[in-house]
């Protein structure tokens, strides 16, 4: 997140000139091509999508059970993945989800991975979000009942959006998430300020997370340095309505709570939160 680096003077000059934020929550890393492990997914059982949008292009891969594996209801997890890395960053996490028996679709926002365009403001993010979830929707090897959102970071702002707004999840799911966009720049920068004043969109979590009508798993690293579990998580849970589930995963920082927890631990975790175990 490159807000976290900024200094004094150049925030001060963002405020003298009227310049938005929004751009500078995002930080893409593009690809010229997908190189993705087979060792958990063999390749057969995933599908390159690419996804047409005003002229850009989005990119993901649909991730499916061999049909001997598939167990009725059958979820799909739409992950909406953080800023800074793309796809293969986040393909373990694909793998994760993946062995708890689940299909997963994952995508790069505009500007990110093979994904052209650029994604610079809330509205951007949330566009590429829907075309995802569209996408999804229209298999037909899909229950539209059996949809998991899943969010990372950055991500959990498209997955709340799409869970307020459709009320057609049938569980979501955050990891480190922030509270707002005002939250994440008083915690992430050295000066105190309100984000509304550099910020035209509202990345608002805590607006949105009391209306998705599912249930929720939230989970954050009590050594998260980057988006401090105080600020963010401990606050945003109080705005939630039940069931929810809330998870301090003690000594995890950012990206670590899948291996801090363990692997296996994870996975049981997330398989019976979605099943209802």
């Amino acid at each position: 997140m490159v807000v976290r680096g900024w200094s004094l003077v150049a925030m001060c000059a963002l405020l003298l000139c009227g310049c938005s934020l929004d751009a500078y929550m995002f930080d893409p890393i593009p690809l010229d091509s997908y190189e993705l492990s087979d060792a958990v997914i063999p390749a057969s059982a995933r599908e390159q999508v690419v996804l047409q949008h005003h002229g850009s292009t989005v990119y993901g891969f649909y991730v499916r059970q061999p049909d001997s594996l598939r167990v009725e209801p059958h979820p799909v997890v739409l992950y909406h993945h953080g800023n800074d890395e793309n796809i293969p960053h986040f393909w373990p996490r694909v793998e994760y989800l993946w062995r708890c028996g689940f299909d997963v679709f994952i995508y790069d926002y505009r500007g990110y991975g093979m994904s052209t365009g650029r994604c610079e403001t809330e509205d951007d993010l949330l566009a590429d979000a829907e075309l995802a979830w569209n996408y999804v929707r229209s298999r037909p090897d899909v229950d539209t009942t059996q949809i998991v959102e899943y969010g990372f970071s950055l991500g959990c702002v498209p997955a709340l959006w799409l869970a307020a707004k459709r009320h057609h999840a049938s569980a979501v799911i955050l990891e480190a998430p922030y509270y707002n966009a005002e939250a994440l720049v008083q915690s992430g920068t050295i000066v105190n300020i309100p984000g509304s004043y550099v910020m035209d969109g509202s990345f608002d979590n805590a607006a949105r997370i009391g209306h998705i009508g599912t249930k929720l798993l939230m989970m954050h690293g009590t050594a998260d340095t980057f988006i401090p579990i105080d600020r963010h998580a401990d606050r945003l849970v109080s705005r939630a309505v039940q069931p929810k589930t809330y998870l301090r995963v003690q000594g995890a920082g950012h990206i670590t709570i899948p291996t801090t927890l363990g692997i296996e631990a994870y996975i049981d975790l997330i398989t019976a939160f979605v099943r209802g175990a």
